[in-house]
């Protein structure tokens, strides 16, 4: 708090003081001065702007300029710079708080890159049932190493998501062995994503969040699941199906995004009415994708 003695209009002297983000003029009344009459009263809030000219304060608030003068010039800068310093901060505040959050650059690529990397690895279990192709494994685990680079974790080399075991698999046409590598390489992703949350977390009004990137990416996996439960017959597809729909709803809550739920569950329903042949497997993973499209396009 800052008080100086000053002299307004022709309300004659008194004090002014700045405190508690309020800029107040006073004058002593009475025989002995004992009482203190609020001459002007000014929230910062409702100051415009405030300018110092030798010892001569003026304070433009509500379109209007008030001129103080102060007795001396030292406690006039003082006064003054509270105020000015105060006014800068108000500023930065309310700039701050029009200013839409930005969601960082290695999130948005860290959830597209996600994406990829489990859509090629999932490929590489759907593979293996029926007549095996091993130039498709191939292809498919190509295409999951090439995803998996584009994760900005894997260009740090701090966290690396290792496939030479899956590759030793695959080259070596173990089949028996592929799948249980697969699932591996997956929980290592899933590991990385949950080391990401608890390591980057983000201010409060920032969605979606590396938490939410986890959830998404745990949600597609299901997705993904449920496409592979259709393929073999699992009779847990249900089950998966209603998981799926709680995830995306919580999911629409936190990100704040337009989650259409009923349009990717309406198309899950169509895998285990029809046929899954790869057209029926891309329709699905689109329209999973097509709710998040805001994203992947910042």
């Amino acid at each position: 708090m800052t008080k100086v003695k000053a002299k307004f209009e022709n309300r004659g002297n008194g004090t002014m003081e700045f405190a508690e983000g309020t800029l107040k003029f006073y004058v002593e009344r009475g025989r002995f001065k004992k009482k203190s009459e609020v001459v002007r009263e000014i929230p910062l809030t409702d100051i415009e702007n405030a300018a110092l000219s030798g010892t001569e304060l003026s304070i433009t608030w509500k379109g209007v300029a008030d001129i103080f003068i102060v007795e001396k010039e030292e406690p006039a800068n003082a006064i003054f710079e509270e105020v000015d310093s105060a006014l800068k901060k108000q500023k930065e505040t309310l700039e701050t708080e029009r200013t839409p959050p930005q969601i960082p650059n290695d999130l948005i690529d860290t959830i597209k890159a996600s994406l990829e990397t489990t859509d090629s690895l999932f490929d590489i279990l759907m593979s293996l049932h029926g007549r095996v192709d091993w130039n498709r494994l191939e292809n498919a685990l190509k295409s999951s190493e090439e995803n998996a680079k584009l994760l900005p974790i894997q260009k740090t080399g701090i966290m690396i998501i290792d496939f030479t075991k899956l590759e030793s698999t695959i080259r070596n046409n173990r089949l028996e062995e592929i799948s249980k590598e697969v699932y591996d390489t997956l929980k290592s992703l899933s590991g990385q994503l949950n080391e990401l949350a608890l390591n980057n977390v983000l201010p409060e009004k920032v969605h979606p969040d590396y938490e939410d990137a986890k959830r998404i990416i745990l949600a597609y996996y299901t997705l993904n699941d449920i496409i592979i439960g259709t393929i073999v017959g699992d009779k847990e597809i249900n089950r998966e199906r209603n998981e799926l729909a709680a995830m995306l709803e919580g999911l629409a809550k936190t990100v704040e995004l337009h989650i259409d739920v009923d349009a990717i569950i309406r198309v899950s329903d169509r895998l285990v009415n029809e046929k899954v042949d790869e057209s029926l497997i891309e329709q699905n993973r689109r329209v999973f994708k097509q709710q998040f499209t805001c994203l992947m396009t910042k």
